[in-house]
């Protein structure tokens, strides 16, 4: 008995190690993708200030004040997360604002970040601590940049003001878990925003949960993860803090230990049963109550997860929408020049390098959008065979040479609805995860076959299989296997068992979220010291799939002269886009503002033969666009482009009266097929 009781402590003791380690891992990786989106949002404010620092300068001269404030009205309205932005002169007088806030224009020769400004040519982009601002009566973080005369000299001040109540709401919407806190503050520890915020904390006083960190970074040492009661509320917490890149920010991401060691409570409840259970003989009714608490136990986890991968989707796919429009820039541009190259083997070399690694990144933004359940699908009838065979011709050369791969394709000819990039990322992920369950020589077997569920729904470890035919895929390797609760956890997002750093917790539930988004399911059978088997099944649609079409280079379809009105918010898009149009024997019309496209388009409505407008843009919105733009001329073909969206946009496109919706980012042959299409007699 006394050896049962000890073996049940040293248990309990494991698994407290296991659930602590595991949260500081979720913690580090929440903390570093809010650091980085909040870096993200830092460079477009600079980026603003930058661009307009050196139109005052080179501008100011020659526009009167009205000219001025509608140019910083348009500037300040490319970047949402800017309240007001400000012209303020040598003196420290106000003179423009983005915008009418009902507060007269100020003095702020005494702020600091005028301050820093006056006295240094290299302050750079400087962030004021927290203050209520002059402009709006509201508190806010001020960034600013020095303005100069064309000598160098100083001019004033461009500000950009960030209300915090701003902040707040774009953090509001980020599930961080039960028990679990976002705390941005300045690194002398400063308060910014504290998500939920807390009335014993104040913005701008000192936070009081974080203080250790801002005297190791002082120190040249690297801020851990650890744990330590809050003298908030006296209260022990996980606490993960990083920098905002080489700002004077730092992000933090706090849970409640109560909460976070939850999971090993419930096991304890387990253990507890048990050792009573051996005491008191009645293992079948504790077998029984333990078998309805687990129901419900995956009950509120499924919930969990699901709100927990909604809200985390949300700030994927905002990313992902982002990085599209660069990178549709990188494309176009590059598959122009590529035809342009001419017969010179270096520089097509060099070019099919750009286009290469843009197609992978083009790879890795459908991954987002996959993840974040918002991406553009395009299904059809595929042999599943076939389609795995492909992919792991991508995945045979990225084998370590220790591993040995084992394959067993025999769908035959049965045909699933999918799509051939999301089978390459199932396996290629699938792949990956088991060579990282291997640190020993071994095998990975990856089989293709087809199976009938035919008397009564099947259980699966994940998920319940209906009646019906399947197509599965089998993923197998000879691991370490996997604890409870690791099994229990594996698709979780950003959940991982590699070092902080060394994996990004997406993999297996890009997995989940792809074989359930196209009607499967999924079981996962593992065996700790013998592997792990992933099986994904797929309803089978029909009994013969088409072979993958092989693409063929193909003159590209070429106009005659008819205009085409080009309005994205993007302005390396817009000059892809009037370029390729030119070369196709288009007259392009392009436009970075929806309002100007409009009142353009207006102006003369019969001079375009037809419109191609992106989705997403400040002001007027494309299918806004379209609307009022078909109110005017029915007849006119309308094109809809977006890197962001499903079926819901596509039908409210069509609802609209435009021709249609086509994904970003675009190649020049999608794009020259698209307009050619719609430009056909009907």
């Amino acid at each position: 008995m006394l050896a049962f009781v000890s073996s049940s402590a040293y248990d309990a003791w494991r698994l407290h190690q296991q659930v602590s380690m595991s949260t500081e891992r979720e913690l580090s990786n929440l903390a570093r993708a809010l650091s980085e989106e909040a870096e993200r949002s830092l460079q477009a404010v600079d980026l603003l200030l930058t661009d307009t620092a050196l139109w005052y300068r080179d501008n100011a001269e020659r526009l009167n004040p009205a000219d001025i404030e509608t140019a910083l009205r348009m500037r300040a309205a490319a970047t949402p997360q800017v309240s007001v932005l400000t012209l303020t002169d040598g003196a420290g007088l106000q003179r423009y604002r983005s915008r009418p806030t009902g507060e007269p224009l100020a003095n702020v020769a005494d702020r600091p970040y005028f301050q820093a400004q006056l006295n240094s040519r290299v302050a750079g982009m400087f962030i004021n601590p927290p203050v209520v601002t002059r402009s709006e009566r509201r508190a806010a973080l001020v960034v600013s940049r020095r303005l100069e005369r064309r000598n160098g000299d100083f001019a004033g001040v461009v500000t950009a003001i960030v209300t915090l109540d701003e902040l707040r709401e774009v953090y509001d919407a980020i599930d961080l878990g039960a028990g679990s806190a976002l705390i941005l503050t300045f690194d002398d520890g400063r308060l910014v925003v504290r998500q939920p915020p807390d009335p014993r904390v104040a913005v701008g006083g000192e936070d009081r949960e974080t203080p250790r960190v801002f005297a190791e970074l002082a120190a040249g040492q690297a801020s851990a993860p650890r744990r330590s009661v809050s003298p908030v509320d006296g209260r022990e917490k996980y606490i993960v803090s990083l920098p905002v890149s080489d700002r004077p920010l730092m992000m933090s991401v706090t849970r409640d230990a109560y909460e976070a060691l939850a999971p090993w409570r419930a096991e304890m409840v387990g253990l507890v049963g048990r050792t009573l259970a051996l005491l008191l003989v009645g293992l079948v009714t504790i077998w029984l109550m333990l078998r309805q608490l687990l129901r419900l136990e995956r009950g509120e986890q499924a919930l969990r997860q699901a709100q927990h991968m909604e809200s985390l989707g949300t700030l994927a796919g905002g990313i992902a929408h982002d990085f599209n429009n660069i990178l549709g820039a990188i494309l176009g541009h590059g598959e122009m020049a590529q035809r342009r190259a001419g017969d010179d083997p270096d520089l097509q070399r060099h070019l099919d390098r750009i286009m290469q690694a843009g197609a992978r990144a083009k790879l890795l933004v459908r991954r987002i959008l996959d993840f974040s359940r918002s991406g553009v699908r395009d299904r059809q009838l595929l042999n599943l065979s076939q389609a795995v065979e492909e992919a792991l011709q991508l995945v045979v050369p990225t084998l370590p040479e220790r591993i040995t791969l084992q394959t067993r394709l025999e769908s035959g000819e049965a045909a699933i609805i999918g799509d051939v990039l999301q089978i390459q990322q199932l396996v290629s992920n699938l792949c990956s995860n088991a060579v990282g369950a291997m640190a020993e020589p071994g095998r990975v077997t990856v089989q293709v076959s087809v199976q009938s569920q035919t008397h009564e729904p099947a259980r699966l470890s994940h998920g319940e299989l209906p009646v019906g035919r399947y197509a599965l895929i089998q993923v197998g390797d000879e691991g370490s296997g996997m604890p409870p609760e690791v099994f229990q956890r594996m698709f979780d997002p950003f959940f991982s068992t590699k070092a902080v750093g060394e994996g990004t917790g997406l993999g297996l539930s890009v997995v989940h979220s792809i074989v359930t988004d196209m009607g499967g399911a999924v079981d996962v059978q593992t065996t700790l010291g013998r592997g792990s088997i992933f099986t994904l099944w797929f309803p089978v649609a029909g009994a013969l799939a088409p072979a993958l079409a092989e693409t063929h280079a193909t003159p590209l379809p070429a106009g005659q002269g008819q205009t085409i009105l080009v309005v994205d918010d993007e302005a390396s898009l817009v000059e892809f886009a009037e370029e390729m149009l030119a070369d196709l024997g288009y007259e392009p019309v392009g436009f970075t503002s929806s309002p100007a496209a409009l009142e353009a388009f207006l102006h003369a409505p019969q001079r375009f033969d037809a419109v191609l407008t992106d989705e997403t843009m400040p002001d007027i919105q494309g299918v806004a666009l379209a609307t009022q733009i078909l109110a005017r001329r029915p007849d006119l073909p309308v094109l809809v482009m977006s890197g962001f969206g499903g079926e819901e946009l596509e039908a409210a496109v069509l609802a609209a009266g435009a021709r249609g919706l086509i994904r970003k980012p675009l190649s020049a042959g999608e794009l020259a097929q698209a307009v050619a299409q719609v430009l056909e007699p009907r």
